[in-house]
């Protein structure tokens, strides 16, 4: 049986009025991919990926090199348009290992995927010059990195492409993009979503909303119609009630109950075509930017401050730089497998970028990419996360690695 504890905490962007009308609208906007001239909007990021690796046409060069710490939305795209991946090994500050990078190189070679973890931008001009030296097209996988600029080039510009994962910053349930600031786009025929997808959408950004009471007075209203909904999916299908987590009879679930549900990564090469959603272009269109980053970099400079003198652990990035929009806050765990459970069953949400390695790269390729594999958890710091939420996650964060004892109650009872 499979059992993941419920997040007591939003993991992701969550849509309220606030994310359409930050305190901080009609501040400049920051760079981001909504500058580029040439843009097309999709249902995920992982899709922008094959559709970029479809407008180049691999033809006879088919091989990609990607980063050894990956995904598989990173892979699956790639198999899924012929592709061979061919992984590069990356340095401690996850910064390209450029030199490694040219020795995996073949005539066969034909892409270059370099990814922003996290948010913060890889300092690619070095590596553009590598790709125009060898005639390589270079995919800008910015995933993690909608917002931001570094080496005064801002995000998206370096890459022959950049794909983004909208849903990623913004209040949402989907959305991606394929963007250029060097290639028309428009050859690429995508399909609009059905009446169906596009209610699919709305629904779900607003059921996520109502789980963690965003709706203000609409919320008791909306939460009636999604039990509804989910008992009426229930009975359509024919599955019985979820089960409460396995423990023994009478005794009260434990940590060492969980376990994990199986990882899938988001990718359906049969919605490679698919277009965004209008819902989703909306939101992102009417969101404020500014707010967006402010919020999302106040929150990582609290969690930065709150991990300086926590045990066990350290920041994969102790500092800020200006110009930085943060997708998640990764710390580094001494020992990962002791306090994963524990955080997870107390209600913190944690994100495992890469945990799962493609099985088919050899062993050894990347001590580095290995080792971060097993031991960096990603936390929140969007800026839908209010601020008795992000201190009650500090707070069981401190408790956890510091073996305090008791945790903190639901950060419900502290809201104001």
């Amino acid at each position: 049986m499979t059992f993941t504890p419920p997040e007591h905490i939003p993991k992701q962007p969550v849509f309220d009025l606030l994310a359409l009308t930050g305190s901080s609208k009609g501040s400049p906007s920051p760079p981001s991919l909504r500058d580029a001239p040439y843009q097309c909007p999709v249902n995920r990021g992982s899709l922008a990926i094959a559709l970029a690796l479809r407008h180049i046409g691999l033809s006879g060069r088919k091989e990609v090199l990607v980063p050894a710490y990956h995904c598989g939305a990173m892979i699956e795209p790639i198999l899924a348009e012929g592709g061979i991946p061919i992984f590069y090994r990356i340095r401690a500050d996850t910064t390209v290992d450029l030199e490694d990078m040219a020795r995996r190189r073949t005539p066969a070679t034909r892409v270059v995927l370099v990814p922003h973890f996290f948010g913060f931008l890889q300092p690619l001009q070095a590596v553009r010059a590598w790709c125009d030296a060898h005639d390589l097209i270079l995919i800008e996988d910015c995933a993690h990195a909608f917002f931001g600029e570094t080496e005064g080039c801002p995000v998206g510009t370096q890459g022959d492409y950049a794909i983004g994962s909208t849903w990623k910053f913004f209040p949402l349930n989907e959305g991606g993009c394929l963007v250029s600031f060097r290639h028309p786009l428009n050859t690429i025929k995508t399909r609009a979503p059905s009446l169906s997808e596009e209610l699919k959408a709305v629904v779900n950004t607003l059921e996520y909303a109502s789980t963690y009471g965003r709706l203000g007075s609409f919320n008791a209203l909306f939460k009636n119609i999604f039990h509804l909904k989910d008992w009426l999916v229930q009975r359509l299908r024919s599955e019985p009630p979820s089960l409460a987590p396995p423990h023994k009879s009478g005794d009260a679930p434990t940590p060492e109950d969980f376990v994990p549900a199986p990882f899938h990564s988001g990718f359906d090469p049969k919605r490679t075509t698919l277009s965004g959603s209008l819902w989703a272009r909306w939101v992102t269109e009417k969101s404020s930017l500014s707010f967006i980053v402010e919020k999302r970099r106040e929150n990582y400079q609290t969690l930065l401050e709150a991990s300086v003198n926590l045990p066990g652990c350290h920041p994969l990035f102790p500092h800020l730089p200006e110009g930085i929009v943060p997708h998640v806050f990764p710390l580094v765990m001494d020992q990962p497998l002791a306090v994963f459970g524990k955080l997870k069953f107390a209600g913190v949400p944690i994100i495992r970028f890469g945990e799962f390695l493609w099985d088919k790269m050899e062993k050894g390729t990347c001590p580095i990419s290995e080792d971060y594999s097993r031991r960096i958890f990603q936390f929140p710091c969007h800026q839908s996360l209010q601020k008795h939420e992000l201190n009650w996650m500090i707070q069981v964060l401190s408790a956890v690695l510091t073996g305090s004892g008791s945790l903190p109650s639901h950060p419900d009872q502290h809201a104001p």
